[in-house]
């Protein structure tokens, strides 16, 4: 969808905090997986789908025969079992692709990539009280596309994360009579400085095949932790913490003139963050593309995932696109409905628009 591994669990006795430092109990927070409308509306392929339109964060070289500067914007509303989510708008998702001269492209994205909303109990030597953590992570990359031939392009670049929490807290001592040295609230902020790691990409385009990967390497950085107490007197620390790397692959067809069909797969290593543990995992994503005419598109596609965040999670999706003016302008939405656990269940609508221009006279 991803990462981390930092910290042991044993984030406990750092000097000038007191209670001792407890990190949220959801690690970084609930994941979403990454990536344009129109993969979310076709499963979540796009690793092996040509896209002249979107930068597909599975895999940038997907991109790499688009010849209209565009920018895409999108964000998503959920109703959902997941209180990380539940009444909180989500950081939007956001694409520029430029081609440029010899064959070369600079693409970006930013998106977003988890939310903590969670209200944790501490207990220490000398009372306990509760921590209200909110905040967030999210990702970015830039990167160049060069398409060597006229049915194989590579991309390179560097994919960043980033994060932040806010955790205020309220405490109250086991023996109100006996003095301590123990503030009453306080507030726990935590900043991950963006860590960066390279990202190769590869894509094979043919008229009726295309196939393509991308590799995000380990990425590290540093994980500041400063406390404010209600007076003046504060504290800090800070931790390395690595992000493991990910791996995106896929293949399409067109299985008809009008129809696309593709198959996407993911993997990851397990994720350690903040001594939340999340296991590592997999999920197959298939969908479709039919395009019926008059700059209509009709998608569909289903997930299934193994490990993850969401172990045995089953997302149905589907949605549609209209492309305005012969392409230079559209406008895509999707919805999907997805079923984990017990009885927990989400449904996502994700609404994006673009707009091009092509500067390059091709």
């Amino acid at each position: 969808m991803i990462f981390l591994s930092f910290l042991l669990a044993s984030l406990v006795s750092v000097s000038g905090f007191s209670p001792e430092f407890q990190p949220p109990s959801c690690g970084i927070g609930a994941e979403t997986a990454g990536g344009g409308v129109r993969a979310f509306s076709m499963g979540g392929i796009s690793a092996g789908v040509p896209d002249s339109n979107m930068v597909s964060a599975a895999n940038p070289a997907a991109s790499a025969w688009a010849v209209n500067t565009g920018l895409s914007w999108g964000t998503k509303v959920r109703e959902t079992e997941d209180l990380a989510w539940s009444g909180a708008s989500a950081f939007p998702d956001v694409s520029v692709i430029m081609p440029l001269p010899l064959r070369l492209q600079f693409s970006a994205i930013l998106s977003n990539r988890s939310r903590i909303n969670r209200e944790d109990t501490t207990v220490f030597d000398t009372g306990s009280g509760t921590i209200k953590w909110t905040g967030g992570s999210g990702e970015s990359y830039l990167g160049v596309t060069a398409r060597v031939s006229d049915h194989l392009a590579f991309s390179l670049g560097g994919k960043c994360f980033f994060a932040s929490a806010m955790g205020d807290a309220v405490t109250s001592p086991d023996n109100p009579g006996i003095s301590v040295l123990l503030s009453s609230s306080y507030r726990d902020d935590l900043s991950f400085s963006p860590s960066w790691g390279p990202v190769f990409g590869a894509f094979m385009n043919t008229r009726h095949f295309s196939a393509g990967f991308s590799i995000v390497t380990d990425r590290s950085g540093d994980l500041e932790v400063q406390r404010s107490y209600m007076g003046d007197s504060s504290a800090d620390t800070t931790f390395n913490y690595s992000v493991p790397g990910e791996l995106s692959a896929g293949i399409s067809a067109h299985v008809h003139p009008r129809v696309l069909a593709g198959v996407d797969f993911f993997a990851r290593k397990n994720l350690n963050l903040l001594g939340h543990v999340t296991e590592e995992g997999s999920y197959i994503a298939s969908g479709l593309e039919f395009m019926p005419g008059l700059g209509f598109r009709i998608r569909g596609g289903f997930r299934a995932m193994d490990g993850l965040w969401r172990d045995g999670a089953s997302r149905y999706s589907g949605g549609i696109g209209y492309l305005v003016s012969g392409g230079k302008a559209s406008l895509d939405i999707g919805v999907s409905y997805e079923t984990w656990g017990a009885d927990e269940s989400e449904t996502v609508v994700f609404a994006s628009i673009r707009a091009s221009e092509n500067w390059l006279g091709r």
